[in-house]
């Protein structure tokens, strides 16, 4: 039996606890968590300057795209990172699976202990099914022309049945999935969770209000597309199945889609990449209106074409300035868990779980600086 302590100690789900002692067996299993050191012998106690947290969830990662790191051009914007990402992402089969391999050891290294990660092919899978991190895996299928979709749909079900682990069909984006593929894909969702990336630049809602716009000029099937009048998020979310839904990115979404879509819908939760939002749009989402709202906000590192690390800790960095350390720690552990339904183990720090241990060192009146690090304990 070891027993942790640090200057405070973050549960992820209640408040932090100065001076905190977890008690965790040789298993890495939590089978206590004490308000102070009092009764034990100091012998046995190991302290970590600093501060202790649960393991990091990231419920948006693209691992199979980690061959593309100083490949793509910064803050272009997403209709031109769009248009050059499938003509930059060809590689050999050997430099794509050594970059996913080194990716997934560096996650692990960063305390990430589990994922949700989009697969457009099978090239990750081998490493994911030999992993140290718990994976989702969100097959994701993308094609704005109606014709294609029984096409893609079937491509998407020959992908899901050669993946080991847990797994789900998911669309991309409201822009480039049509209403046929969005039909099949709902009608074969029994309740499994999904993902959609969601208005991550300005000209996403231009083309939905207004049938115009930079995004829209560069679908390859635009010819297909009705403009509702709507927002984006209000034309996408009642196409989705009746599931557990994360959207990601919502770097233009308003206070007023955020209201809309917690009245109407349960169970929907946020991904925010922040890196990826600067290193595509330049932009970040207005953080007031999800904790405002309280909603139920997560992180993702987006991919390596789009963010030079992935790393949970310098998303959490990145926006420390906005949102507390605390809170962000809410978003990377409890509910990132929480979403990929993994939280009977994973993203607290309470009796019987066993969600990994981090240790954070260099922080300041107990909030992160550009010099804080994380290092994995269990």
């Amino acid at each position: 039996m070891r027993h942790l302590t640090s200057d405070i100690v973050f549960t992820s789900i209640g408040p932090p606890i100065l001076n905190g002692v977890l008690v965790v067996d040789e298993s890495g299993k939590i089978v206590d968590v004490l308000n102070s050191k009092k009764g034990l012998d100091s012998s046995t106690i190991e302290y970590f300057e600093g501060g202790l947290c649960p393991g990091f969830i990231n419920t948006h990662c693209h691992l199979e795209l980690s061959h593309l790191k100083s490949r793509m051009k910064e803050k272009t914007g997403l209709p031109f990172f769009i248009s050059n990402i499938g003509k930059t992402r060809m590689s050999s089969q050997e430099e794509i699976h050594l970059s996913i391999e080194q990716s997934d050891r560096g996650m692990y290294d960063n305390g990430i202990v589990a994922v949700g990660d989009i697969s457009n092919t099978v090239d990750a899978f081998s490493v994911k099914d030999e992993s140290l991190i718990y994976y989702h895996s969100f097959i994701e299928l993308f094609a704005s022309d109606p014709s294609r979709a029984d096409e893609v749909f079937q491509n998407g079900l020959s992908i899901l049945e050669q993946c080991n682990h847990k797994a789900s069909l998911t669309p991309h984006a409201n822009y480039s999935v049509s209403l046929r593929l969005f039909e099949k894909i709902r009608s074969h969702n029994s309740g499994e969770i999904i993902t959609i990336h969601n208005q991550e630049t300005s000209t996403e809602d231009e083309m939905f209000i207004k049938g115009s716009g930079k995004l829209l000029n560069e679908l390859i099937a635009r010819q297909f597309f009705k403009f509702t009048g709507k927002t984006a998020l209000k034309s996408t979310l009642p196409l989705l199945p009746n599931a557990p839904v994360l959207m990601v990115h919502n770097t233009f979404t308003t206070t007023e889609d955020v209201q809309w879509a917690i009245k109407h819908y349960d169970n929907v939760f946020w991904a925010t990449c922040p890196k990826a939002n600067l290193y595509i749009e330049d932009a970040l989402p207005n953080y007031d209106f999800f904790i405002d709202t309280d909603s139920k906000m997560t992180f993702g590192t987006d991919s390596l074409a789009s963010n030079d690390t992935l790393s949970i800790l310098e998303e959490m960095k990145t926006i420390k300035s906005t949102v507390s350390l605390e809170k962000s720690i809410e978003w990377a552990c409890k509910n990132g868990s929480e979403f990929l339904q993994i939280d009977e183990r994973f993203g607290t720090f309470e009796k019987g779980k066993m969600p990994g241990i981090n240790h954070l060192k260099n922080l300041e009146n107990f909030e992160l600086t550009e010099q804080s690090s994380v290092s994995r304990l269990i």
